[in-house]
């Protein structure tokens, strides 16, 4: 079995600080993860966890059960594992209700490292500033999860919305009847529902097409991340 299938099969993954993944001897876990890997997951004695500092580095742990609590043992070195592709961003309007918590999960699962959140001219959602961050603090809670879940060893971030002018010098935007998605795009911007507006496309640069159907904004968002991460391997 090769490092990359150890990590991989191992019963579950957290991430810890980097002085604690580099630390000798055995990993105390904070109470929330000790009670996920405990009483959510059932891990027991013997059984690996692969330990992560979200910044590319881990290594796998057993876990000990001593004393009504669980610890870890680590049972390898710390891997560094290079990325397999630059970082990959999608800027995205805010869908409605809770498709921006899929939106969220899935495009973490296939690779995305940034959400960044938009607000732009036709945008149905839009969050003042205090609703905002209890959002964002939520949403990155659901990309780390998704993290821990599909295994990553870079940790995701949401960042809050910015107004999207702010946004589209730096990105392509999803439009239909633009190119394909190719290599080196690793910053797509997605509109919402009505669509960009005739300013926001004045303002935009290189137009990128994902496919022949008028998508959903979290549809969308996913497509692209995975047009991303296809084009970037």
């Amino acid at each position: 079995m090769t490092v990359d299938e150890e990590r991989r099969s191992a019963s579950a993954q957290i991430f810890v600080k980097g002085d604690v993944l580099d630390a000798d001897g055995v990993i105390t876990l904070d109470s929330s993860t000790e009670h996920h890997l405990t009483r959510v997951l059932r891990l027991s004695d013997g059984e690996y966890v692969s330990v992560s500092d979200g910044a590319g580095r881990w290594r796998l742990a057993g876990v000990i059960h001593a004393g009504g609590s669980l610890t870890l043992e680590p049972a390898g070195p710390v891997v560094a594992e290079r990325r397999l592709h630059p970082p990959l961003t999608i800027a995205t309007a805010i869908p409605k209700g809770d498709r921006v918590d899929w939106l969220v999960q899935k495009a973490v699962e296939i690779g995305v490292d940034t959400v960044q959140l938009l607000h732009t001219e036709r945008s149905v959602v839009r969050w003042k500033a205090e609703r905002a961050t209890k959002q964002v603090e939520r949403l990155n809670r659901i990309a780390h999860e998704a993290a821990r879940q599909s295994r990553r060893v870079w940790l995701p971030e949401v960042q809050p919305p910015v107004p999207v002018l702010d946004v589209l010098a730096l990105s392509v935007v999803a439009e239909p009847g633009g190119r394909n998605v190719a290599v080196g795009d690793t910053f797509i911007a997605i509109g919402p529902e009505g669509g960009w507006s005739p300013r926001e496309l004045a303002n935009a640069g290189a137009r990128v097409q994902l496919g022949p159907n008028v998508l959903r904004t979290e549809t969308a968002a996913v497509v692209a991340a995975t047009l991303c991460v296809s084009n970037s391997r």
